[in-house]
């Protein structure tokens, strides 16, 4: 089953991530970028109203811009064409021959680049995470959910929002792994709760998952019997 991660992609050296800290807002809007020749790419973006003058100002600053265009106006802001000049290794990331992953929508931020990836199962993005592990781009995992659009997706096997956010960080982050790849504490983290509070909803949600899968305690013991 498909996956949705939103993730962050935490580097100063990714393009417009300096940019994007300068602005008003924080924030580009990034819908696209397409690999051009001698390791090129245009950027696809869009910044809102109270962003824009700095915005323009600032291409003329960095470094990695080779050309830009503005397209125009709308109701949801200004949008231009960006060709920036980077390392293609920086985007290997974003190739779903590789990874089996779509990006649905980005932003970049003062900090790194906010995506919502589509996976086609949790190995893949697991081949994800490894992949930014070995080329030292921080991957700090927001939110992952196998369909978001049906919340009556999780209550199917009876977990309450808590326990199936818990539940699936904790396989997305490798905690079932052998070697374990996440502690107790780093989900702990990601949960924004106490060590001892995140072992707990594990351990419901877990015991909930195995009732749904073997069925109740009554029938077990007559298979035992």
């Amino acid at each position: 089953m498909a996956i949705v991660a939103e993730i962050l992609l935490r580097s100063q050296d990714l393009p417009l991530v300096r940019l994007a800290g300068s602005l008003p807002n924080g924030e580009i809007s990034l819908s696209n970028a397409i690999p051009m020749e001698d390791d090129t790419y245009l950027f696809m973006v869009s910044v809102d109203e109270t962003s824009h003058e700095t915005f323009q100002s600032g291409l003329h600053r960095q470094p990695e811009i080779d050309d830009w265009t503005e397209i125009g106006r709308t109701a949801e802001g200004w949008f231009y064409q960006v060709f920036v000049d980077a390392d293609p290794s920086l985007f290997d990331a974003h190739d779903p021959a590789e990874f089996a992953g779509v990006m649905l929508e980005a932003t970049i931020t003062g900090e790194g680049v906010v995506e919502r990836k589509v996976f086609s199962d949790f190995d893949s993005f697991t081949t994800f995470q490894d992949w930014c592990a070995m080329s030292d781009l921080s991957l700090e995992l927001l939110n992952i959910a196998t369909d978001p659009e049906n919340p009556e997706e999780r209550a199917r096997f009876g977990l309450t929002d808590r326990q199936y956010r818990a539940v699936s960080l904790a396989f997305a982050g490798g905690y079932y792994d052998s070697p374990r790849r996440m502690s107790t504490q780093e989900l702990a983290d990601e949960l924004g709760i106490a060590a001892a509070s995140a072992s707990d909803l594990l351990r419901r949600a877990e015991h909930q998952l195995l009732s749904q899968t073997l069925g109740p305690k009554h029938h077990l013991k007559t298979l035992t019997a």
